[in-house]
């Protein structure tokens, strides 16, 4: 399945100060704005600063839309380092040479999905079980 990138027609600007106003509808926040989110905050923050910012802001958004329960760190946590390890120039570059990828098979390589699914991992950082994450 193809990733759709709903906040497509914003710009990088217009897109962050959206989501982190709590402006931007719901409806444009899937997985591939997921993703955005993180690269974005990246390529301007560096690991720590945009964990932080992704973590707390998915935190928020989730909150704002009534749907803080669906919040999981774990997942959120691993998106983010694992995009932290690629260096393609742009997030459209990004999305073009890794797009079959992005899904929770990927997760899945690190992770087995009892221990992915269970709540200790959504509430909390919980290190990868089958393998160690990508430096």
């Amino acid at each position: 399945m193809a990733l759709v990138l709903a906040s497509a027609h914003l710009s990088d600007e217009e897109f962050l100060k959206a989501f982190h106003a709590g402006t931007l509808p719901n409806s444009q926040f899937r997985h591939a704005d997921h993703l955005r989110l993180a690269w974005l905050h990246l390529h301007r923050s560096g690991l720590p600063e945009a964990l932080e910012l992704v973590c707390k802001g998915i935190q928020r958004f989730a909150e704002h839309h009534g749907a803080g329960q669906l919040y999981h760190e774990t997942i959120t946590t691993a998106w983010v380092r694992l995009i932290a390890t690629h260096h393609e120039a742009t997030f459209e570059e990004f999305l073009r040479e890794n797009a079959g990828r992005l899904t929770a098979a990927l997760l899945h390589r690190f992770w087995t999905p009892e221990l992915l699914a269970s709540e200790t991992a959504r509430l909390q950082w919980v290190p990868p079980d089958r393998m160690s994450l990508p430096e």
